[in-house]
This record gives C-alpha cells, structure tokens and sequence, in this order.
C-alpha cells in the first residue's frame, strides 16, 4: 500500500513540476508567419505601427549596446470598438525574432483592459545578442456585447 501511495505521490509531483511552464515560453522555437514583422535599424530610437485587423500596437524601441528596450501603447481595432463594449481576455506577447522569423525569446505584456476602447502600455527591456534581428506581437482575446461574444487571435 505505502508503494502504491508513494508512486501516485510521485507522478503527482512530476505532473505538476513540468506543467509550470509560462504560457510565453510555448511559442519559443515558431516561427512568425502571419503578423507583421519588424526588422530592427541602427537608428537611436525608431519608431511605428505594428496592426492586424484585431489590434494596433504603436511602438518605439531603442538599441543600445547589449540591450533593446521596446515600448508602447495598443488598442484593439475599431471593429472591436463600434461592434462590442467588453473585454473578456486579453493577452498580448512580444517575440524576439532570429533572420528566419523563429521566435528566440518572449514577454508577455499586461494588456488589462475592461472595454474595448481602453489602451495597455508597455516598456520592456532586453538583454540583446547577435541572432536577435527583429521582433512582433502575437495576442489572443474576447469580447463580448450583450448579444455574444467573439474570439480573436494571431499567434504562431
């Protein structure tokens, strides 16, 4: 009995040990293929506009030395802001993106909004290295009216 005991104990442990793992990081090793992507220039800070037809992401980012820092507002499109007034879920990732458009590293951004016209802002910073050549988002979401509700999502 106690044998028995200890190996659902331990399968247990296992289970719970490798399903820990950030949400973020599933996506590292994809490769970005239907959202915009932005190639990083040598000037001191660039900025612009990253869209789909869900969400507009209006960015600046700096590199400098060993570190890019990426910063922004976003907004889901008009679409979402004349057809629905609520917001389920929102979550919002930045990718770190190699030559090929395989994503090398992740953050996901507090995007905490309650209607469909509230904005998220972000600042994040990065250790940068030599295969880091561009980055892009990737989100998913649901908003919701009186008469339903709708699913939205770009992520590799």
């Amino acid at each position: 009995m106690k044998t028995k005991t200890f190996f659902v104990a331990l399968l247990c442990l296992i289970f719970a040990v490798t399903g820990c793992v950030p949400t973020s990081e599933l996506y590292i090793g994809k490769p970005v293929t239907s959202a915009p992507i932005i190639e990083f220039q040598k000037a001191e800070i660039t900025a612009g506009t990253w869209q789909t037809f869900d969400v507009t992401i209006n960015y600046t980012y700096t590199v400098s030395g060993g570190l890019i820092e990426i910063a922004g507002q976003g907004e889901l499109s008009q679409h979402y802001q004349m057809m629905y007034n609520r917001v389920r879920t929102m979550r919002v990732y930045l990718f770190l993106l190699d030559a090929d458009a395989i994503i090398l590293q992740t953050a996901e951004i507090q995007a905490f909004l309650m209607s469909t016209e509230d904005k998220f802002t972000f600042n994040i910073p990065f250790k940068a290295n030599e295969s880091m050549k561009g980055f892009s988002f990737g989100y998913r979401g649901v908003a919701s009216d009186m008469d339903g509700q709708t699913y939205f999502d770009s992520l590799p």
